[in-house]
């Protein structure tokens, strides 16, 4: 697994879908499915105002093979399957954003948020779920686990995915996430939502 495939597989919500960072094969539809739900999750922090539409975003991202090696470079795992496309249905009750960027300390607990890949060019299928837990403090993440559960999928592709899953529980991408969480948080959703670049 990959920096940038464990955000395709681990990091699907709306964070991991609308931020992910690198060249992609993303179409055109893709990317303004992928800003729109940015955008709107951006309102949400920036605005702090807990009434108003949950967030629901219904998102495609796809990775190039060289950008997943890449990543699994630098990781040092090895990765032979190829690119990867995801779809990933995110949602998420705007009063949960709200209070993770208000609250003084807060675990918030999302329902499960389903997600789908094919992989390499024979387009291997799986799926799976994700429940994540955050804990924030003062408006900054400061652990995250995503719980991944309901995996379905070639037995190959199933064994990458639980590989995935348990470099989750030992902590090995924890700090990626927490790292992405705030960085979005502090630095991209200002942008984002004044339109700089």
């Amino acid at each position: 697994m990959t920096k940038s495939i464990l955000r395709t597989l681990l990091l699907t919500g709306a964070l991991a879908f609308s931020t992910s960072r690198g060249a992609s094969a993303d179409s055109a539809e893709e990317k303004q499915k992928l800003a729109q739900c940015a955008k709107d999750l951006c309102s949400i922090i920036v605005s702090k105002n807990p009434k108003g539409p949950d967030l629901s975003c219904d998102l495609t991202k796809t990775w190039e093979k060289d950008e997943i090696q890449k990543g699994a470079d630098s990781k040092q795992i090895v990765w032979g399957l190829g690119s990867a496309k995801c779809t990933a249905k995110v949602s998420v009750k705007r009063a949960d954003i709200v209070a993770a960027i208000t609250s003084p300390e807060i675990k918030i607990k999302f329902g499960k948020q389903p997600f789908a890949c094919e992989l390499g060019s024979d387009k291997y299928p799986v799926s799976a779920t994700l429940a994540p837990v955050l804990k924030f403090k003062n408006g900054t993440n400061t652990d995250a686990t995503l719980n991944m559960d309901d995996i379905n999928g070639a037995i190959l592709i199933k064994g990458v995915v639980w590989t995935a899953a348990a470099l989750e529980h030992l902590g090995i991408v924890e700090g990626d996430l927490v790292r992405e969480v705030n960085r979005f948080i502090q630095k991209a959703c200002p942008k984002i939502v004044s339109g700089a670049k």
